[in-house]
């Protein structure tokens, strides 16, 4: 097997999987070099400083997200919500999706499932968020911040969110790129003191889901939910 070929076919869907193609792909290849095997080969170039600026880089990225998406929470619950977004054990688990974790150079010393479970998948996932950053600038950092965010969401939900499906749900769209919700009201039946609202939530050109309430409100917040539970089943199906 030549190694050189395979790993430049997996830088290749590492980036289609980001959504973003590195116009110095060296960058991308310095995020994946661990510390360890930098040392063992004599060289000085590894992933930390690119770990540092990821880091800061990710979570501008998720306070915007959460402020922009949550404007009934709180600093307190927004730094909650933050904690737990990027949290160690769910970068790891994005690094892994997209095949992070197989391309991370390590040292001979360290075992592959350490590599795949621990912080060292995490804080590539940080560094490759600071190599974006550098190669591309911010806006394209955003939006592989926000396919991060997508997947995420996917997985786990925030504290608080449920209470506010209508955020989820830009939040939601956002990160995997889509146009913010628009809600419409297809009907309003019933008698006049108990009205049936009838509301469906569109995406670009596309329904994402319906919901029935008995105001505008709680139909808005029903298709939402329906949007939502529509939108991580389509992400969680196999390809």
């Amino acid at each position: 097997m030549n190694y050189a070929a395979w790993f430049s076919g997996e830088l290749e869907k590492l980036q289609d999987c980001l959504g973003y193609r590195f116009s110095d792909v060296g960058k991308l290849e310095n995020a994946l070099v661990h510390s360890s095997f930098a040392y063992e080969k004599g060289k000085t170039v590894h992933n930390e400083r690119m770990e540092f600026l990821g880091d800061a880089v990710l979570e501008l990225g998720v306070s915007r997200f959460l402020y922009e998406s949550f404007p009934s929470f709180d600093e307190g619950r927004l730094t909650r919500s933050r904690a737990a977004i990027v949290c160690g054990k769910s970068l790891a688990e994005w690094g892994r999706e997209i095949g992070l974790s197989e391309l991370l150079r390590t040292g001979k010393g360290l075992e592959t499932e350490q590599v795949r479970q621990g912080s060292l998948c995490s804080d590539a996932v940080e560094a490759l968020l600071g190599a974006v950053f550098l190669d591309g600038g911010y806006s394209p950092a955003m939006a592989v911040i926000g396919r991060y965010l997508a997947f995420h969401l996917s997985r786990h939900t925030i504290s608080g969110a449920e209470n506010d499906p209508k955020s989820a749900l830009q939040m939601l769209a956002h990160g995997k790129g889509l146009s913010s919700p628009v809600y419409e009201v297809l009907s309003v039946s019933g008698q006049p003191h108990t009205p049936l609202f009838s509301v469906r939530v569109m995406i670009g050109n596309e329904e994402a889901g319906s919901g029935d309430g008995r105001n505008r409100k709680a139909a808005e917040f029903a298709a939402a939910r329906n949007a939502i539970f529509l939108l991580n089943r389509e992400g969680s199906e196999p390809k």
